[in-house]
Parts: structure tokens; sequence; C-alpha cells
């Protein structure tokens, strides 16, 4: 049987760490955009009202905590949406390099409904829209969240129908970022009250609030 020479020796191990590398797939790592979401990483409480519109009757006033925290890898954002007390909604959020755009995922369990939103994102401005039915006819629900202060933000959600030229404003209101100490008390998931990381996110609850007043959603 033929040797391999000591020289030769070298050159096979290379050759086959060079194979192996070639094999070995990366792990990936989250886009630099979901950075962008930072800034919501926390407790919060949001509060506001809707708008008088043709779409429904304004001055309603509307309550809600949030939570979100980073899932372990940190490819999305977990939101818990609290109202009165009960968990009401679930958010999952992502990013889509391909298309380029924030995707949000949220599961109601009051109505049962799964609402998929897209969004963009810049320094101190975010932008979300998803479609949905106003009064039968197809139309496109918008919530726009400026950023205030470190910890707090202001939003407004208005909505248009396939005639209109312009978008009609339905509600709006203010997120402003809580201590754990405070936030805990809000929480009725014993999980989350044991964990001193977790954290709630911003309008997904109040989205879910201001829906059944205005009887333009799905």
């Amino acid at each position: 049987m033929k040797q391999i020479s000591r020289a030769c020796l070298p050159l096979v191990l290379f050759g086959a760490m060079s194979i192996v590398a070639q094999t070995t797939p990366q792990t990936p790592t989250p886009s630099p955009e979901l950075k962008k979401q930072d800034f919501f990483v926390g407790d919060w409480t949001l509060e506001g009202k809707t708008i008088a519109s043709s779409f429904g009757p304004g001055g309603q006033p509307f309550k809600s905590t949030e939570s979100l925290e980073w899932m372990p890898g940190g490819f999305f954002l977990l939101a818990h949406s609290y109202s009165e007390g009960k968990l009401a909604e679930l958010t999952i959020i992502g990013y889509d390099s391909e298309e380029k755009v924030f995707t949000h995922t949220s599961y109601d369990s009051a109505a049962g409904k799964i609402e998929r939103w897209r969004g963009t994102a810049g320094d101190d401005i975010w932008t979300w829209t998803r479609d949905t039915t106003i009064k039968g006819k197809p139309g496109q629900v918008r919530l726009t969240i400026k950023k205030i202060s470190p910890r707090s933000y202001s939003f407004l959600e208005d909505v248009k129908t396939p005639e209109a030229r312009d978008w009609s404003a339905v509600a709006e209101g203010t997120g402003t970022k809580i201590k754990w100490e405070t936030a805990s008390m809000f929480h009725s998931d014993p999980l989350c009250r044991a964990r001193a990381s977790c954290i709630l996110s911003r309008f997904h609850a109040a989205v879910a609030v201001i829906a059944p007043m205005l009887f333009v959603c799905d």
C-alpha cells in the first residue's frame, strides 16, 4: 500500500479543511434594520381617543398596556398586549430582507382574528399599513408612530377607501414607557411577572381596542 509522504500531508489536511469550510452553513444573523425597533423594547402604557369621522364617533377613550422583548436570536420581537389586565393580543415583528419591509403579525384573542401589517422605519418615525374591509369595500389602515422622547411616542391611525383622495384620521394617542415596578402590576401572566426582563411594545393593543369602536376592520 502506497503511503502518503510527510511533505504531502499538510496539503491533504488543508484540502480537507477547505471542503469542511465550504460545506458548513454560515450562521444567519439578524438584519441591521431590526435595530430600528429597539426603541420599543420595554413596558408601555398607551392612552388615546377616537377621532370623529365618517367611519365612527369621536371622543371615545381607550387605554392598554404592552410589553415587547426580543426572541432568542434577535430575529423577531414578541409583543404581549393587555386590556383590563388580561392578555388581549400577541404580536410578532420581523424584517423581510428581500422585500425590505418590516412584517407585523397580530393574533387577537378576543375576536379570533389575524392581522398582517407591513411597515417602514426612519430615524424617529414608523409607518405601518394593512389591507382591510371598510363598509363592505376594500380599504387600507395606516398607523404612524412618531418618537417624542426616549420614553414616549405619539401615534395616529387613519383609513382610506379606494374612492377617497385623502386619508381620514380615526384615532390618536400616546405611548409612555413605564418602570418595571409599575408595569408588573398590569401583567396577569405569571411567567411574565417572574421574568425581570419581560417587556411590552407599542400600539398593538390600542389597535385592537380601536377597531370595534370604528366598525372599519375585518
